[in-house]
């Protein structure tokens, strides 16, 4: 089994385009170049970096990752 790690973060995303058309981007990408891929499992997960000198609890500022892992054979 090989794992592949997709992320947006939030700030960095092209105007006008969700997390989720962006991460549907790049998977569709992958996909496209690896065609008899078999998906055996899927992952996302939330990191927020806080900003530095920040306080605590404050999502203002923060960075905001999301990661979508794809799992294959």
């Amino acid at each position: 089994m090989k794992a592949k790690i997709f992320d947006a973060i939030l700030h960095k995303l092209p105007p006008n385009k969700s997390p989720a058309a962006y991460l549907e981007e790049q998977l569709n990408a992958f996909f496209k170049q690896n065609q008899s891929v078999r998906v055996v499992a899927t992952h996302m997960n939330t990191l927020i970096l806080p900003q530095e000198g920040g306080a605590k609890g404050s999502e203002a500022g923060s960075t905001v990752i999301i990661f979508s892992t794809l799992f294959y054979e």
